[in-house]
């Protein structure tokens, strides 16, 4: 394998049996190397192939000023999000990458932001948060500094944020803002509490999830499923009171109509979970 760029000391790129670019880290595995030499594959520790070319450039980029170390967490980071099931996305590599470095820096400086959504995000992301605890743990383990709870909540917000098309960590905060919205009109509406544990709550949240990112993307689903929906709504006319009060709120607050369909699916699971209530 041939060197086809140095990043910096730790880090070059190369090429694959395809001929795409990957990045490369290794301890002086750049040391006094030019583009065209021969790659040291002893000194090989890590191998990064990002789909997206757009992404391996960004990545590039982020490397050459930002040590690897950081490129590693995030790369555990990718790996254990994807295990879990969660579909998360290139980019994530190099958002994380960068977001790290200006954590740590920040931390180096005594500075330590609060996470206002952090108990929101526990709540409503529980997989990408169990996966964000588990990086503040690497992070401690590579630098000896312990960024805390807060920051394990920024960190859950960019993974779930590459698991949404637009990518911007601030769509996460407006989504989670949403669901806690109709979290609480469903919860005082029914005079109900739920039971966080269970397996309708937990479907309830998923479905939540994609709902309000198609909402502020301004997306709306359709699945021509009317006859259903009029039988449902018939037969669960208390259940349906619910998603008639959602659905107002949405309209007023995001001029966003909900379809039948997203009026149906919202009445499935507002359904098990009254009907949970009452076994």
């Amino acid at each position: 394998m041939k060197i086809v760029r140095v990043l910096n000391t730790n880090v070059v790129v190369s090429l694959d049996p395809c001929g795409r670019e990957i990045i490369i880290t290794g301890a002086g595995i750049g040391f006094k190397k030019k583009k065209g030499e021969e790659l040291d594959k002893s000194r090989v520790e890590k191998i990064y192939c990002l789909k997206n070319a757009e992404d391996n450039y960004r990545l590039q980029q982020v490397v050459r000023e930002i040590s690897e170390k950081y490129l590693e967490i995030a790369g555990k980071v990718v790996t254990a999000s994807r295990e879990a099931g969660l579909k998360v996305r290139d980019t994530l590599y190099v958002t994380l990458t960068d977001h790290i470095n200006s954590a740590v820096e920040r931390y180096q400086r005594g500075i330590s932001l609060k996470n206002l959504m952090r108990h929101e995000i526990r709540k409503f992301y529980p997989q990408e948060y169990r996966v964000a605890q588990e990086a503040i743990e690497w992070i401690r383990r590579m630098t000896d500094f312990d960024l805390g709870k807060d920051e394990a909540g920024f960190i859950a917000m960019h993974i779930i944020s590459s698991e949404l098309e637009s990518n911007e960590v601030s769509d996460v905060q407006k989504m989670t803002e949403l669901i806690n919205a109709i979290i609480k009109i469903v919860k005082i509406h029914f005079r109900i509490e739920f039971d966080e544990d269970s397996v309708s709550y937990q479907r309830f949240l998923t479905h939540l999830k994609f709902f309000s990112s198609r909402v502020l993307d301004g997306e709306v689903y359709q699945d021509s499923m009317e006859e259903i929906y009029q039988a449902m709504v018939a037969q669960n006319g208390h259940a349906y009171t619910g998603v008639e009060k959602v659905a107002r709120f949405i309209e007023k607050q995001y001029g966003y109509r909900l379809s039948i369909d997203e009026e149906l699916y919202l009445l499935i699971h507002i359904k098990r979970i009254l009907d949970e209530q009452h076994r």
